[in-house]
């Protein structure tokens, strides 16, 4: 491109700029503008805002780069404009310092009425912020009414050097922050003068996942919508903003869209199951074959494994009242030394709490009435259906003998949380689910050492946090 076509092209859009900021002082002198026609004009001004920045930034690139910068060649002039003496003169301005301000802001000289665009303005300065629209509508407000950000409460009960005396509520302060201003205007309201303070202004609240800094550049962005007619219209769609953005940043969306994705993707995978047949039955064991037709319409069969008529089975970290954790041994697999938390299948109308306290009073003869759930998982997927269910089962106390009858032959041992993790380290507990259950132990769960009705609570769960959560 050219730089002096670029040069001409920005003395033609900065003419018509100080021409409209004149056509606009001449009109709002004579008349009290309309919120429709103050929100034109500030529109259009940032408009030549923008575009002459473009244009500043492009003089530069292609600007002839002198091999020495000196402070002289800084001063050197690029563009000059010359304006009538009567520039502005409309304007009424309380002292010279106010005049100069409002010209020197349109990068004109106050003295020469001369619009100077010099080197160092190219270099060093290049971003051109233009004018406030007050100064020239002769002190006509683009918002005459008050507008805030409510942020939210400050306690200041937190500051006080022991109890504090009286209500609350007095020590509770709203803050407020000025949209009116580009400058960041606070203000701290009791919470008691709260209603009254807020008549007569717009506040925009801010919400869990939007900040004001968010609130700020949506108010600017639809001051700049020219489908706004009023600031009535603005204010609604501000609004509704800020309640949209809030809604698409909380995890709750974005749980949402996570679901819908996993939902796509299974939707091109998912496969319709044509039959069922038992290729083997036994006392504990049938192995079934599962013949599905898959969405690109390939028939497939898989063999599964039903265990103890397809039920589901509970895990059980048992912990004593003396902080020890109960581990069982029995025969799993030859010549292989295998320890494990007590476990078992939940039988019919059993849900997994009962199931895990049966097994547990079963397998060791400990009973527990602090038991909760922390986890579950499916034990091996594609080969058993069947699920898993992890239970911590705190304050255990020894009641009787463990059941040493029927198919399982089961011993336990007592151990600390030291040695349970050499168990699990040195993969004497090798078992996936046993390793998940004590992944689980001190992944998210925290100690708990408080005493209540007797008893002393060793584990609890930790709080859950979304991970979607910002």
């Amino acid at each position: 491109m050219d730089y002096e076509l670029i040069k001409n092209e920005f003395m033609k859009i900065k003419r018509e700029e100080l021409v409209y900021v004149d056509t606009v002082a001449r009109i709002s002198s004579n008349k009290i503008l309309s919120e429709a026609e103050k929100l034109e004009i500030y529109r259009t001004l940032n408009h030549y805002i923008e575009k002459l920045n473009e244009i500043l930034y492009a003089l530069w690139e292609y600007y002839p780069k002198p091999s020495i910068l000196t402070d002289e060649k800084e001063k050197e002039v690029i563009i000059e404009i010359t304006l009538d003496k009567d520039y502005l003169s409309i304007l009424s301005f309380s002292d010279d310092y106010k005049r100069e301000y409002v010209l020197e802001k349109l990068w004109v000289d106050p003295k020469t009425l001369k619009f100077k665009l010099t080197l160092y303005k190219l270099m060093k300065r290049r971003a051109y912020s233009g004018i406030d629209t007050y100064f020239i509508q002769n002190k006509q407000y683009l918002i005459d009414q008050p507008i805030y950000i409510f942020r939210g409460y400050y306690d200041s009960s937190e500051d006080c050097y022991g109890p504090c005396v009286g209500n609350l509520d007095d020590y509770l302060y709203g803050i407020y922050e000025s949209l009116n201003s580009k400058y960041k205007d606070e203000r701290r309201i009791p919470k008691k003068e709260i209603s009254e303070f807020e008549k007569g202004k717009i506040i925009f609240y801010s919400k869990k996942y939007v900040n004001p800094f968010e609130i700020r550049d949506i108010f600017e962005e639809e001051l700049l919508n020219s489908k706004n007619i009023t600031l009535d219209d603005c204010v609604i769609q501000i609004k509704n903003r800020i309640e949209e953005l809030n809604y698409t940043k909380s995890p709750e969306y974005k749980e949402k869209l996570l679901v819908d994705k996993i939902n796509e993707l299974y939707k091109k995978v998912k496969g319709e199951i044509l039959k069922n047949e038992i290729l083997y039955s036994g006392n504990f064991l049938q192995v079934i074959k599962e013949t599905y037709r898959l969405p690109n319409k390939s028939i497939v069969a898989k063999e599964k494994i039903l265990k103890n008529g397809g039920k589901d089975s509970v895990i059980v970290v048992a912990i004593t009242q003396n902080k020890e954790f109960i581990i069982t041994f029995q025969n799993r697999i030859n010549d292989k030394v295998i320890a494990e938390f007590p476990s078992g299948y939940i039988e019919n109308n059993e849900v997994p709490i009962e199931a895990a306290k049966r097994e547990l009073e079963e397998e060791t003869g400990y009973i527990s009435d602090d038991l909760f759930l922390i986890d579950e998982a499916y034990t091996s997927l594609g080969i058993d259906n069947s699920k898993t269910y992890i239970v911590i089962a705190n304050n255990c106390i020894k009641k009787g003998e463990e059941n040493i009858n029927g198919t399982e032959f089961v011993d336990y041992g007592l151990f600390s949380e030291k040695e349970l993790a050499y168990l699990i380290y040195n993969n004497i507990m090798s078992g996936a689910i046993n390793k998940l259950a004590y992944y689980n132990l001190i992944n998210n769960l925290d100690d708990c050492n408080a005493t209540y009705q007797g008893k002393r609570g060793y584990k609890k769960l930790r709080e859950k946090r979304n991970p979607l959560e910002n």
